[in-house]
């Protein structure tokens, strides 16, 4: 066998994407407050790119300077006022940085400009940090005079808490980090526990509760044994069991679980600060005079965009370098390309929220039981697009309807048989939502089994084995008949 280099010539074809696809691909994947991030970058970025809806002034024809200043953005020379220079303005700023004296003077930008200093402003309105769990915890323990020595152990402990409350890692290896002993460190788990709030620092949930329970109580002793000794019981509803092995009547057992269920199963959670996401629609649905469900898009959320006059025309007339033409001519480019994008998202979006509605306008008029099964490659063929291309145009987007506002990814769901509809199938929420109103209806006493849920479905017209129920019942979070059952 011999090896040499040579030369051959292959005709072949090949699909590649150019970046102007790609770009509308990315694009059109973007939820709204992504894109609005995009399109603000990009206006701050290129000078050729503008809002339609504003008048921008344009450097005077002729003004070279101003021209290239403007193309280059640069960052323009601050000046101060006659007889001052920026070694008096740092003298000035050092001569004000005490704190009885900042407050009462202006800053250095005030001093020039006469206007109130806008960044102090915001400062100042800024709302307080709000206090985490771990820095109310170790507020608690520096007025209890932890010694120097001990104090690492503390903040391992305080530190290992999730937002529950709870500790997140076993005390062996909190022990092992802080090199203390595991005899140290329960001893300090139980001064954490100790603190407020009650019940923080637990290892799991009975001990999370039985930490919130007075020792001082009355029935402390039964508390603490059913939840050391008989939690599993608990959690599997064996209320008879109990009562037995309690000497007690069943009444009082379940006298016992109702105050414990009043107690927090998660005392962490009131120092988990989120903020809440707000949700824009991107497609609003809504039905005319004539009973119709017309579609369309919330355009306000994002700004129109267009060129601008003034650049198109310096770049047509041929003013200025070779270096400046070369960039207008690509700054350009590429904002036709992000409009061109936009417009393409903007179409496709509604063309795949139009056909959505038209499959889906009994559910919006009758709810969740009556929404049907709708798979993405279903649109894909209806619009003639790949299924990928319905899934890009429904990633991250929100419909707002008569049933409130959604994901349009929501209305895509796997079906079942069903002689009940009209159609022969029925989506798989629906059937949760059968599932969940079979079990609301039962006799607690004797609640449905599994088995005995599917044959209620098959009388309703819907086929599904007892796996499926069990599948199902499990999702929507719903116990077994043996927790169900009511004494």
């Amino acid at each position: 066998m011999s090896l040499d280099l040579n030369m051959r010539q292959r005709l072949e074809q090949r699909q590649v994407l150019s970046l102007q696809t790609i770009q509308s691909l990315n694009i059109l994947q973007l939820a709204t407050t992504d894109l609005q991030n995009l399109i603000e970058k990009e206006l701050e970025e290129n000078p050729t790119l503008e809002m339609a809806a504003e008048e921008h002034e344009a450097p005077a024809e002729g003004d070279n300077a101003a021209i290239s200043e403007a193309i280059a953005q640069e960052t323009p020379e601050v000046t101060l006022p006659s007889g001052e220079s920026f070694d008096d303005a740092l003298e000035y700023l050092s001569r004000n940085t005490d704190a009885d004296d900042y407050q009462s003077s202006r800053s250095l930008k005030a001093r020039y400009d006469g206007e109130p200093d806008a960044k102090q402003e915001a400062f100042n309105n800024v709302a307080a940090e709000e206090k985490t769990l771990a820095q109310h915890l170790l507020e608690q323990l520096r007025m209890r005079n932890i010694a120097p020595q001990d104090q690492p152990l503390f903040d391992a402990i305080v530190h290992s808490l999730d937002e529950r409350g709870y500790l997140a890692y076993p005390l062996t290896d909190i022990a092992t980090l802080a090199n203390a002993s595991l005899s140290d460190a329960e001893q300090a788990l139980r001064e954490v526990q100790a603190l407020e709030p009650k019940g923080v620092a637990a290892r799991d949930l009975a001990e999370c509760l039985l930490l919130q329970v007075r020792e001082t109580d009355p029935d402390y002793p039964l508390f603490k044994k059913l939840l050391t000794v008989h939690w599993d019981d608990v959690l599997k509803n064996r209320l008879p069991k109990l009562a037995k092995d309690f000497g007690v009547e069943v009444e009082d057992v379940k006298a016992l679980i109702e105050m414990l269920s009043v107690l927090d199963p998660h005392p962490g959670m009131a120092f988990s600060h989120v903020a809440r996401q707000m949700v824009t629609p991107d497609v609003v649905v809504e039905e005319d005079e004539q009973g119709v469900m017309r579609v369309r898009l919330t355009r306000e959320n994002l700004p129109r965009l267009g060129l601008s006059d003034y650049y198109r025309k310096l770049l047509k007339e041929k003013q200025g370098d070779k270096a400046t033409l070369n960039f207008l001519k690509g700054k350009i480019n590429n904002a036709r390309q992000l409009i061109e994008a936009l417009e393409q998202r903007q179409s496709t979006l509604e063309r795949v929220a139009n056909a959505i509605v038209r499959r889906q306008e009994k559910f919006l008029r009758e709810g969740m039981s009556a929404l049907a099964p709708l798979k993405m490659q279903d649109i894909a063929d209806e619009l003639g697009i790949h299924h990928s291309t319905v899934w890009r145009a429904v990633y991250g987007k929100y419909i707002e309807t008569p049933q409130g506002i959604l994901a349009l990814n929501s209305f895509f769901t796997g079906g079942m048989p069903s002689s009940g509809s009209d159609d022969g199938a029925i989506s798989r929420e629906a059937v949760k939502l059968k599932l969940k109103q079979l079990i609301e209806e039962e006799d607690k006493k004797k609640p449905l089994s599994d088995m005995a849920l599917a044959k209620k479905l098959s009388e309703s017209g819907i086929e599904a084995s007892r796996r499926v129920v069990t599948k199902y019942r499990e999702e929507i979070g719903i116990a077994d008949s043996r927790v169900r059952r009511a004494y």
